[in-house]
């Protein structure tokens, strides 16, 4: 049960609906761990239009980094060409380029979601930049979806978000849930709402 998230949708909606009009933007999810930015994108993903591309990659805590993580996880759904690119380890000068190109050439609405990027490395930190610094001349609605407690100002991250567009970007950042809808998650067991939700602080996953 998804609750007190339809200012999130509807920003979601609407951005996904501009970028369905010829001008692509990018929307940064913040939030800590737990507050539902995965169950967020999943019910936006079920309300977005079934002609529009949704391609969902992401980001992962390892100890050796992964290259351009996110590109690895939906290389299958893209352009054979830009595949081929990823598969041989092309360099960004000949790779970003050919994204920017198919997703120029589509004729329907591209949805990528790149998760967790408080993880990039820095070959995703520069393809958000590249992407992000041309994505108003696109149908193609960038999400990424961060940890705001682990991507604080010395972060690299904060300075690629700096260097985009103000009128390309939009921050969306999930509050914690109020005490009326701790309440409705509970079961039916004659717990105490407001106890649940000051141990959890009101954070869906500790709540659930």
């Amino acid at each position: 049960m998804l609750l007190e998230r339809d200012g999130a949708l509807g920003t979601l909606g609407a951005l996904a609906a501009r970028a369905n009009g010829g001008q692509g933007q990018v929307v940064l999810v913040g939030g800590e761990a737990g507050i539902g930015k995965t169950s967020l994108l999943r019910e936006f993903a079920r309300r977005v239009p079934h002609q529009s591309h949704m391609l969902w990659g992401g980001c992962e805590a390892l100890f050796t980094p992964r290259p351009l993580g996110p590109l690895h996880d939906i290389a299958a759904e893209l352009d054979p060409h830009v595949a081929d690119l990823i598969a041989h380890g092309a360099a960004p000068a000949d790779l970003f380029p050919a994204l920017i190109n198919v997703l120029k050439d589509t004729h329907r609405t591209t949805v990528l979601i790149f998760e967790d990027i408080h993880w990039a490395d820095h070959a995703t930190l520069d393809l958000i930049k590249y992407l992000g610094r041309r994505i108003t001349l696109l149908r193609a609605l960038l999400v990424l979806t961060v940890r705001s407690d682990e991507a604080g100002p010395d972060h690299p991250l904060t300075a690629v978000i700096g260097d985009l567009p103000s009128n390309a970007l939009t921050r969306t950042t999930l509050e914690p849930l109020s005490e009326a809808a701790v309440a409705s998650l509970m079961p039916a067991t004659g717990g105490n709402a407001g106890n649940l939700h000051r141990i959890t602080a009101g954070n869906p996953f500790f709540v659930t």
